[in-house]
């Protein structure tokens, strides 16, 4: 019994020197990664703005004058297409037959 325990106390201890040699290892890549580390001091002068020297909202949008852009479904595009075909084949009906397609309509 004695024995067990020594033997899973031992692989327990293993155990955890691995993972504390692949934890050591992650840190150690992660330093390389990020580079040169910023001192405190200079990641705080960054994120200090001085709101009340900012220029008013006005100013710097009003630089950017795009124009408006009008998004159109296809459904209303065909409809407005169909709609000036339509008044074309009126007005063109008019001008040729005029006071004829009067009396037409109106005898309906």
């Amino acid at each position: 019994m004695e024995n067990k325990t020594r033997e899973s106390n031992d692989q327990a201890s293993e155990l955890r020197q691995l993972l504390d040699e692949v934890e050591n290892s992650n840190e150690q890549e992660l330093q390389e990664e990020d580079g040169p580390q910023k001192s405190e001091t200079e990641t705080d002068t960054e994120t200090n703005v001085d709101i009340l020297n900012l220029p008013p909202r006005k100013e710097v949008h009003s630089k950017y004058n795009k124009r408006t852009k009008l998004k159109i479904s296809r459904a209303s595009k065909r409809l407005i297409s169909v709609i000036i075909i339509l008044l074309l084949l009126f007005g063109t009906m008019f001008y040729l037959w005029g006071e004829e397609l009067l009396e037409i309509i109106g005898n309906m």
